[in-house]
């Protein structure tokens, strides 16, 4: 029998809250089965740069643009406060956690994107995932807690996205492992039905579901990269993809359950 793999991943505004932080970690050491973590800032990284003097501008769709200077200061506030934090709450919850990002074991590569049409900077795109590095770890029981910065195999950081950082790493696994994924959001409770009624949440979604309610309008848009991106690792293997609210990650039958 193939063994069960967690992957959780965080959104940043869910690392801020101290007390939230805490409630988090105590209910995803109590998952049964490997677990691996993967997280983003929020918007730590925003105000250490108003602090440091550092403008992060953005594109005119609201993308952060990554030069050197922010590079820089994503590194320092992703792999090493907001990461070190959470190794350390994961060791006082009893896991053998190890804070990592995706240059470390050269766990994760990838290819800078394009300059056209808008030039974000060092942003990259995951081209591979070490997976014989990421089971080695899990087979000896350590919980791999994940920043999403990367490299381009020439000694150059990269920033990367921390929801396509999970989705890639978990489809890397599916070969070895049965993964399911746990997307924890930071306002949303999951996929609704009404966009005006936050209770109105969808426990199931299939594709034929989605595409209907696509159709007739019944989603918002702005929902439609999450999802479109959880099918597309279910596509690739991964059993099942969870939206959750952070409040409610407790009860992991609640948000809604993509398959």
């Amino acid at each position: 029998m193939r063994k069960k793999l967690t992957i959780v991943n965080v959104e940043g505004v869910v690392v801020e809250d101290p007390e939230n932080l805490r409630a988090l970690i105590r209910d995803f050491a109590a998952i049964e089965g490997l677990k691996l973590f993967v997280h983003g800032e929020g918007t730590m990284a925003s105000m250490v740069a108003e602090k440091m003097g550092i403008t992060i501008r953005q594109t005119n769709d609201g993308r952060d643009i990554i030069d050197d200077r922010v590079m820089d200061l994503v590194t320092m506030v992703y792999g090493g406060l907001v990461n070190k934090r959470l190794v350390a709450i994961m060791q006082w919850r009893g896991l053998n956690a190890l804070g990592l990002t995706g240059v470390d074991l050269n766990l994760v590569q990838s290819t800078k994107v394009p300059i056209r049409p808008v030039n974000v900077g060092r942003v990259g795109t995951v081209r591979r995932v070490n997976s014989t590095m990421l089971i080695k770890l899990l087979e000896e029981n350590v919980v791999p807690v994940i920043a999403p910065l990367t490299h381009d195999g020439k000694g150059n950081l990269l920033n990367g996205d921390v929801k396509m950082f999970a989705y890639e790493i978990a489809q890397t696994l599916t070969s070895t492992y049965d993964v399911n994924v746990i997307n924890v959001l930071g306002e949303e409770n999951g996929v609704l039905a009404n966009e005006k009624n936050p209770n109105s949440v969808i426990p199931v979604l299939r594709r034929a579901q989605y595409k209907s309610m696509c159709e007739s309008g019944d989603i918002n848009p702005a929902a439609y990269p999450d999802i479109n991106n959880a099918f597309s690792a279910i596509d690739h293997g991964v059993k099942e993809v969870v939206l959750i609210n952070s409040a409610r990650f407790s009860d992991l039958t609640s948000g809604t359950h993509i398959k």
